[in-house]
């Protein structure tokens, strides 16, 4: 083998170069990308980002250091147009790595895999950092287009500084968001992610300390979580019934029921402004647990001098007993509050075709006592006419049901969707797993297929530590990572996460859709079709859905002129 010798020189050369190379680098990536630990190499981002007026954008940079770096921040300016116009300071935080054990199975070809078995999520908000050496690490700038902003190009300046192998560094990156002079409507897509205040969730918020219920505590926890709800523009909320409303008996044999703080509840809500629609909660399950199992209707009972509930079949005559009391005693509670006309009944989850009777027989008593109620339920099931009056199907039972869903629309019946732990393969979804755009593109396909509202289980089913594992411990791939939270518990406050960055700006996608398609629905189907071509298929290259997304902002502006 040929050896090669260094002379002195040489080698003092070559190391005088090394000693010259920056501690640490910093590159611009495009912010519908998933950057991992171990990733160093990135392609270009766009210069200019595109808004409207009400929308966000985000930016990405990526850092990576072969040392330890302590004391990092990121801070950013207003936004400046040549004319002076602002747009305010942007939220700054870095895109933290959480764990995932279990992945789905099923992949699509578009899975993203990780080397470490981390992956990118949460946004973490923090007055410093610090990093671990050969660790890449991403300032996340979530730039806000207040309504009424004047169009033209808005510039700041991103700055990062931090210390690493004994020097100080520093970065000032410059920013741009091209202002259309477009205003989005507020959006008013129905849109539910069931939210907890199990003590749990709660603990975990409040520093692993308890949080006593309907204390000063649990308020704000319930502000904290509904405000970030209002952020991502839910406009509905579940509300609670079992164990929120007090249900006594009487000693006529009869039932009584106090509302206070169901009403604690629907203040906190009305004031963080997701009230326009109430999905109550279930009032019944599988009488078994297993998925074919006959539905039934929960009643109180007295265990222990507490109350409990415990499921009987809608024939039982128990069952009727209360549900002629308690039905009544809602329906007339929701008028008084001027509340019935926005309500939605969820009456047993999930219901299947071998379940269809049991469930269309617990509907049929709740409507005996309250005929007009709106029964909204996520099911999986063609067999519930006359039962179901805003169906929700999964996805992928949609897809399959398409033309069973839409006869029922055209017969007046709403047609939500759902995701959870499924559908997987090919199509949209939130899992950590999945590229950022596939959860933006739940939304396109929405106005595609003529949704009426979407669902999801899972918006903060916290585990013990939902940092260090994200997929749920013993339930294998059941629920991957991402199904049970899209959000994180900070100290006191609600984090979010890249992927809850991008639920939002897809339903924001939408509301521009939608405000097109009332103008020019040709063009606004065109737009939707270049990204989505089925249920299966959607482009999925950032550059192809940017140049979607400025003609539909260019489409609209002509629109105005």
């Amino acid at each position: 083998m040929k050896k090669i010798f260094l002379s002195f020189a040489a080698a003092s050369a070559l190391l005088a170069s090394c000693s010259e190379r920056p501690a640490v680098t910093c590159s611009p990536v495009d912010s519908l990308t998933k950057v991992f630990p171990e990733n160093t190499l990135f392609r270009n981002a766009p210069d200019t980002l595109d808004a409207a007026g009400g929308t966000h954008v985000e930016f990405q940079f990526a850092l990576h250091g072969a040392a330890q770096v302590e004391g990092f921040t990121v801070t950013c300016s207003d936004l400046v147009s040549e004319d002076g116009s602002r747009i305010p300071a942007p939220r700054c935080g870095v895109v933290g790595y959480v764990g995932v054990g279990d992945l789905a199975d099923y992949p699509a070809h578009d899975v993203l895999r990780s080397s470490t078995g981390l992956f990118p999520d949460p946004i973490l908000e923090q007055e410093e950092y610090e990093f671990e050496p050969f660790v890449t690490f991403c300032p996340w700038i979530t730039v806000f287009v207040p309504e009424g902003t004047p169009e033209g190009i808005y510039t700041a300046q991103v700055r990062m500084k931090g210390r690493s192998a004994g020097r100080r560094f520093s970065f000032v990156k410059p920013i741009n968001v091209k202002v259309w002079p477009v205003t989005m409507r507020k959006p008013d897509f129905p849109n539910v992610n069931w939210a907890f205040d199990f003590e749990g969730c709660m603990k975990q918020w409040n520093g692993g300390k308890s949080v006593e219920r309907y204390s000063e505590d649990h308020k704000k926890y319930l502000e904290d979580l509904y405000g970030i709800l209002a952020e991502g523009h839910q406009t509905m909320t579940r509300m609670p019934i079992w164990g929120v409303v007090d249900m006594k008996k009487t000693a006529e044999g009869g039932w009584e029921f106090d509302f206070s703080r169901f009403d604690w509840y629907v203040d906190i809500c009305r004031k963080a402004g997701i009230l326009d629609i109430i999905q109550i909660e279930e009032l019944g399950h599988r009488l078994v647990p297993v998925w074919t199992g006959q539905m039934g209707l929960f009643v109180p009972v007295e265990v222990d001098g507490k109350m409990e509930k415990e499921s009987y079949a809608p024939t039982d005559p128990r069952v009727r007993e209360f549900y002629s009391y308690f039905i009544p005693s809602l329906r007339k509670h929701l008028e008084e509050k001027g509340l019935t006309d926005r309500c939605y009944q969820q009456v047993c989850d999930e219901p299947v075709d071998e379940n269809a009777v049991s469930y269309c027989q617990a509907v049929s008593l709740i409507k005996e006592f309250w005929p007009d109620v709106k029964v909204l339920e996520a099911l999986q099931t063609t067999r519930t006419t006359g039962a179901t009056d805003a169906w929700c199907p999964q996805l992928n039972y949609w897809h399959e049901n398409y033309e069973f869903f839409k006869e029922r629309q055209s017969k007046g019946d709403e047609v939500w969707f759902y995701t959870c732990c499924y559908p997987r393969a090919q199509y949209p979804n939130r899992f950590i797993e999945q590229p950022l755009l596939k959860t933006r593109m739940l939304f396109w396909m929405a106005q595609k297929y003529n949704a009426d509202g979407y669902l999801h289980w899972g918006f903060n089913y916290w585990n013990e530590d939902p940092f260090a594992e994200t997929a749920i411990p013993g339930t294998g791939t059941l629920l991957p990572g991402g199904d049970a939270w899209i959000i994180y518990p900070g100290d006191r406050k609600m984090l979010r996460s890249i992927r809850f960055e991008q639920h939002r700006d897809g339903l924001e996608d939408l509301t521009l859709l939608k405000m097109l398609a009332e103008k020019n629905p040709a063009q606004a189907e065109y737009l939707v079709n270049t990204l989505i071509s089925n249920w299966w298929v959607y482009n999925g290259n950032p550059d192809t859905y940017r140049q979607t997304r400025r003609e539909l902002l260019k489409s609209l502006s002509e629109i105005n002129e």
